[in-house]
């Protein structure tokens, strides 16, 4: 600077890096009200020096524009829409994060398929994010720059974020190739707490309907004269579950400590997870029609164990500059239990999937004996809850049990990953804010899956009969690499010009240790599941966005996304070899990468009259999928290949309004969403009414549907709404409401949208009748809640979710019905009832809690 002596020139760089990083650490915990934060940022005082020092600092909402901190972005800046979430855990339900937060959240769908709290699919702008294996993913998440999507399936463990332990929460749309592979929708962004955000001590207790407990503890607290500071979470949640036999738990432990030393900040945590889930999936129609608490068959049990090590580091260099970096190591094992109709279908022991009267009408069907019976009991079997071995049961001598109908499944999932990254950003150089990264992430698995044989007890259990037999032992090696780059360049002082990119690099291997090893109806070997492929893409975005006013902004923006196909699709994607997931898997043929271009454009803007504060938004948005991977049912089961479809369009509006005073706040959402199959192609799909056979005859076993462009894509509702309204009645009392609503949907399975009820005549079987639409329908459904201050250290909680009792169904599948109306298994295959298979949404519940503060 001139006139000043180097001296002196220092001093001020010195002091304006410091006040920089006392800035950076006020944002990470300054909060205001639950549906807005105010971060306090002096954005010139972090690039120039001494005449800066003095002016005054400007009230600035701020979120991060890539996956590691430090690219801070002033949100009136931002080129793309974004939806944001502060203080998660004062949402209005805290079982888990999928089910109370993202629902809070416009544009987000949740669909609870599996009937369980922890194991919801999660879907933006029609793209998904989910903890079961079987849904193609679509979006990324992270925690404190950690991406959280698995190595085997891309799947998210929900059960191993503690949402208690959450500070902020971010969507960001697919715009932003920024945060790597598998931002097809959108990112994820979850900020955890330190213990200079929270400091104290909270219990929470609660209490409700279903057997439901929870016990919550978190305490922060800082020790200025070592600079460090702590913050502990520890969560413990039971529930016996609405439905029949499905009780669940989950116990999650999170702890973080913070070291300032000069101008450089380290963050250390530990997040470790235990979770025993039971979620039934979905039902035939005619089982809820009877009672609406029941299953098909059980169990669906899934056991979780896991640990996250993390470290991220960040310097604030004297030039301006900043270096960003962080390393993980995450190892977690799935355990999983899964009764149900045997669809099991192994040539090496002569097991065929179970039909009604095979073996007197098919005789044998491949080498060997291909019609094994139930008379040959294990020594000894296992399965959850009360069932229990009987050497003598009768069911092992009666006919009917000929072509053991039932079978337990098993599954073992091993992951390991390690992962570090690392970010630069530049010192501005005249208006542009230049930053470059870097991330690396191995990841290893090991998947084991079996069957064992039997019979259905009269609750549709399966009593085993055989000993487990192995199906799949394959072990997995995933890589991903990753450069990135971004300049924010302000062009004036109304417009901002985003530039960024990402190089992709990332390779799949599998070997197959199976031992003996598959074989086919001719009694060939199978391939087997070795293969080593690598896949490469480089995705570019660009936005610009121009402010109007204070708070008021055009913003429009357009990029590319890639995800390449993880381990359980590749190993699953022959259909000639359906897959159980999360179990059997086959020869794998290969499968592109899907590549989805984005673009959006909207406004949003905020401005406070009298007293009244008011935000609003509108955005408009299409994506295109090149390759999409579609998980194709074959029928009521699991069973099922992934394939590329060829094109898939997502594409709409979306509006949000929020109106805030002193008494009343107002929250407002609607997203309209056009989702569309944009290729014509060929699907398997049991169960649909206009499925027809290699020869164009109707079918119903090994039939197919065309779908043609213009299709709607099942399990994505057109139009959703949320609304949520909360009234201060005193300064120590506010009740709120707020509503989530959806129009209809198609189920899966009926792809080609041509599903109808009513009979068709299936040429060498007879008529056959079909007793669904094939169709969803649209709900709303109403939830209530009142918090009570009784001091400053003592709340009150009441919540009650769906207050009418709304029947509703989350999704759908189209398949057959092998059991009767009273649970037995039906004698004949014309006895089959075809009608779709509901996800019901849960009934009224109510529950009450006490949060303590000292």
């Amino acid at each position: 600077m001139p006139g000043q002596s180097p001296w002196r020139a220092e001093q001020v760089i010195r002091a304006t890096t410091q006040l920089k990083i006392k800035i950076k650490g006020l944002c990470m915990f300054v909060r205001q009200r639950s549906y807005q934060c105010i971060r306090v940022v002096a954005l010139s005082s972090l690039f120039t020096v001494a005449p800066v020092l003095a002016q005054q600092l400007e009230e600035i909402e701020v979120i991060s524009s890539t996956p590691l901190p430090g690219a801070v972005l002033p949100v009136d800046q931002a080129p793309f829409s974004v939806k944001k979430l502060n203080s998660p855990e004062q949402n209005s339900s805290r079982e888990s994060i999928s089910r109370s937060l993202f629902r809070g959240i416009s544009g987000v769908q949740v669909t609870d398929n599996q009937g369980n709290p922890y194991q919801s699919d999660v879907t933006y702008r029609g793209f998904s994010v989910t903890p079961l294996l079987g849904t193609p993913p679509g979006l990324s998440v992270y925690v404190d720059g950690v991406r959280q999507n698995e190595t085997f399936g891309d799947v998210v463990r929900f059960d191993a974020i503690p949402q208690s332990a959450l500070k902020e929460l971010t969507v960001l749309p697919g715009t932003m190739p920024q945060f790597g592979l598998n931002s097809l929708g959108g990112a994820i962004v979850m900020q955890t707490k330190s213990g200079r955000d929270f400091q104290g001590t909270q219990l929470d207790a609660e209490l409700g309907d279903f057997g439901r407990t929870r016990l919550g503890l978190q305490k922060g607290w800082v020790d200025e004269s070592k600079q460090r500071d702590f913050y502990l979470n520890i969560n413990s949640f039971n529930e016996d579950g609405w439905r029949v036999l499905s009780p669940s738990s989950v116990l999650q432990l999170f702890g973080k400590m913070g070291i300032v030393s000069g101008d450089t900040q380290t963050n250390f945590s530990l997040a470790l997870y235990e979770s025993d889930l039971n979620g039934n999936g979905v039902v035939p129609r005619s089982f809820y029609e009877q009672n609406r608490a029941q299953s098909y068959t059980y169990f669906d049990n899934t056991q979780n164990t896991g640990g996250q090590f993390a470290v991220d580091f960040t310097r604030y260099l004297q030039s301006g500059a900043e270096l960003t970096a962080n390393a993980y190591y995450r190892s977690s094992r799935s355990v999983t239990f899964n009764g149900d109709g045997n669809e099991n279908e192994d040539y090496r022991f002569g097991v065929a999937e179970f039909e009604p009267d095979r073996a007197e009408v098919e005789g044998n069907l491949g080498p060997g004996t291909y019609n094994v019976t139930c008379s040959a009991p294990a020594s000894n079997a296992y399965a959850p809850g009360s069932v229990t071995f009987d050497e003598n049961d009768p069911a092992a001598m009666e006919p009917d049990s000929a072509d053991c109908p039932g079978a337990n499944n098993r599954g073992v999932l091993n992951q390991d990953v390690v992962g570090v990254g690392l970010q630069y950003a530049l010192a501005p150089i005249g208006a542009h804010k230049v930053l470059l990264g870097t991330q690396l992430e191995f990841g290893k698995s090991d998947f084991r899956r079996s069957y064992a044989l039997g019979v259905f007890n009269n609750d549709r259990t399966v009593r085993e009969l055989y000993a487990p037999i192995e199906q799949v032992n394959v072990e997995a090696n995933n890589r991903q690499f990753g450069v990135y780059a971004q300049d924010v360049w302000t062009l004036n002082d109304k417009t901002t010009l985003l530039v960024g990119g990402r190089y992709n690099h990332a390779s799949v291997k599998t070997t197959d240790r199976l031992s003996p090893v598959l074989i086919n109806e001719e009694g060939e070997a199978s391939p087997g599941l070795n293969n080593d492929y690598t896949y490469r893409r480089f995705n570019p975005s660009v936005g610009i966005s121009y402010q109007t006013a204070k708070h008021s902004t055009w913003f429009a923006s357009a990029g590319t996304s890639n995800r390449v196909p993880t381990p359980v699709e590749l190993a699953c994607s022959d259909p000639e070899f359906p897959c159980l997931l999360p179990n059997a898997m086959a020869a794998d043929p290969f499968l592109e990468q899907v590549i989805t271009s984005t673009v959006e454009g909207g406004y949003r803007t905020r401005w406070i009259s009298g007293g009244n504060e008011y935000g609003f938004s509108f955005n408009v948005f299409r994506a295109n999928n090149k390759n999409d991977i579609l998980f194709v049912t074959d029928g009521a089961g699991s069973g099922g290949f992934f394939q590329n479809f060829g094109k898939t369009r997502r594409q709409g509006i979306e509006l949000d309004f929020d109106w805030e005073t002193s008494v009343w706040n107002l929250d407002a959402s609607y997203q309209y969403l056009n989702a569309t199959f944009q290729s014509p192609a060929r699907l398997a799909s049991e169960g649909n009414s206009s499925a027809v056979d290699l020869n164009g005859d109707p079918a119903v076993e090994g039939g197919f549907i065309q779908v043609q462009p213009g299709n709607k894509i099942p399990g994505l509702a057109e139009h959703n709404v949320k609304l949520s309204l909360g009234y201060k009645a005193s300064n120590s009392t506010t009740v709120f409401v707020d509503m989530q609503a959806q129009s209809e949907q198609y189920a899966r399975g009926n792809e080609n949208n041509q599903h109808q009820a009513g009979i068709v005549n299936i040429p060498g079987e007879g008529p056959v009748e079909f007793k669904d639409n094939g169709r969803v329908p649209g709900f709303a459904v109403f939830n209530l809640g009142v918090n009570h201050a009784l001091s400053k250290s003592v709340t009150l909680i009441a919540r009650v979710n769906n207050v009418f009792d709304r029947e509703y169904f989350n999704g759908a599948l189209l398949g057959g019905n092998i059991f009767d109306r009273n649970g037995s298994l039906v004698d004949d295959e014309d006895d089959i009832t075809y009608e779709s298979f509901l996800a019901p949404g849960t009934p009224r519940n109510a529950w009450v809690g006490v949060s303590l503060k000292f």
